[in-house]
């Protein structure tokens, strides 16, 4: 596996790794957002904020996730405010269409990280994935901080696999695949 490069995000980005017609964002905008070896990606409109409630989530089975999550719509005004220990799933503005020859992982801003706020780590995009990439930001500091809509919170490093995969993302019996919105977890439906 190799890192990409500037000049091959952009290739990516250019052949179809983004639908503009599908994300919060364009093209030019969304240029501007690589780096030597990654793309930023911004926090989109949707964020799913976890409710307080004792009973307990069984993880891997089946939930009523509006009994866990309340699904807002952040204002681009005033963001999204979180205070120490505060966590949230927002989305990223950008939709992908992943290569079948490429990967991605996330991770935090580092600008993000020196104020605290931490990307959970839930960060692995397989190829052939198709989505808003989910994303999973805590407040881990001392103060409270507002996180703007738009704004660039994590950066995603894209690999190249060392060949075609069996069976992609797409062709697996995916729970994520085609999502719009940040998604809570979902139970495995298997292969």
């Amino acid at each position: 596996m190799s890192v990409l490069c500037d000049k091959e995000i952009s290739k990516y980005i250019q052949a179809g790794m983004i639908d503009f017609s599908r994300s919060e964002t364009n093209c030019d905008a969304v240029e501007k957002q690589i780096n030597p070896n990654t793309l930023d990606l911004t926090l989109g409109r949707f964020i799913q904020w976890p409710k307080e409630i004792q009973e307990p989530l069984i993880f891997g089975r089946h939930y009523d996730t509006e009994k866990f999550w309340e699904l807002q719509e952040v204002n681009p005004d005033e963001g999204v405010l979180l205070a120490p220990g505060d966590l949230f799933l927002g989305c990223s503005r950008e939709y992908f269409r992943m290569p079948k020859d490429v990967c991605g992982q996330v991770y935090t801003k580092s600008s993000l990280g020196r104020v605290f706020i931490n990307h959970m780590m839930a960060g692995v995009i397989d190829a052939g994935f198709e989505g808003t990439i989910t994303l999973e930001l805590r407040n881990e500091g001392k103060h409270n901080v507002v996180i703007p809509y738009g704004a660039r919170v994590v950066q995603i490093q894209f690999s190249y696999l060392s060949d075609y995969p069996d069976l992609d993302y797409s062709q697996r019996s995916s729970r994520y695949m085609g999502q719009i919105r940040p998604e809570p977890s979902r139970p495995e439906r298997g292969r």
